[in-house]
């Protein structure tokens, strides 16, 4: 004999007493949405002189947490190189304005700052040379004589000191890399030896030159 047991049906569930609950959930969790963006285009917003005036004038008022990296970045023209150092004594920065940092490194100086979360980035544009390449050298020509150029070779980072080395005496090769900038390791003195030794050899065969005409 076969027992057969019938289901009762069961009667839909009825969500209406949720439903303003479902509801406060949406608006919480839109308003949540559009709060982040407006956080991260706050804490991700570059200088561009309406900082003040987007997000009011007491941004500027509000200290420095603990534990921020602040960067120090430049971008060097003549050669391209950018140099990145953290400053010095962060902490001493911890819970002063932000205002006295951009009074540190105002716009004035041509100095930027960036904002990201746990990092604020000063930036600066300069027209010279890094400091690594300010302290090399090379030969070129300037006013037809020798001179000392500032920076390595391809770089004009302006006039060391100009020789009295008048450039013509350059055998043809090395005046060439001289004037296009691309004269290196080579100093004034072993220039100067060479410089010699081509005058020296120009006169010996002048010489020799004006012996053989005079002889019959």
């Amino acid at each position: 004999m076969s027992l057969i047991l019938k289901r009762r049906s069961q009667p839909a569930a009825d969500w209406s007493p949720f439903r303003p609950a479902l509801l406060l959930l949406f608006i919480v969790s839109f308003s949540l949405t559009v709060l982040s963006v407006f956080a991260y285009d706050l804490m991700v917003v570059k200088n561009d002189g309406s900082w003040a005036s987007r997000y009011g004038k007491d941004m500027l008022d509000r200290p420095i947490a603990p534990g921020v990296v602040i960067t120090i970045e430049k971008n060097y023209h003549i050669c391209g190189h950018k140099t990145v150092e953290n400053l010095d004594r962060p902490d001493d920065w911890t819970g002063r304005l932000f205002r006295e940092l951009l009074q540190r490194y105002p716009e004035g100086d041509n100095w930027h700052w960036e904002l990201s979360p746990g990092q604020i980035r000063l930036l600066r544009s300069c027209e010279g040379l890094c400091p690594d390449d300010a302290a090399k050298r090379h030969l070129g020509v300037v006013n037809g004589v020798v001179a000392v150029i500032v920076g390595p070779p391809g770089c004009f980072g302006g006039i060391d000191r100009l020789t009295h080395l008048p450039a013509e005496r350059l055998p043809a090769p090395v005046y060439q890399l001289a004037q296009r900038g691309w004269l290196d390791g080579m100093t004034l003195d072993e220039l100067s030896l060479l410089m010699d030794g081509v005058d020296g050899s120009n006169s010996h065969k002048e010489k020799e030159s004006s012996e053989g005409r005079r002889k019959p």
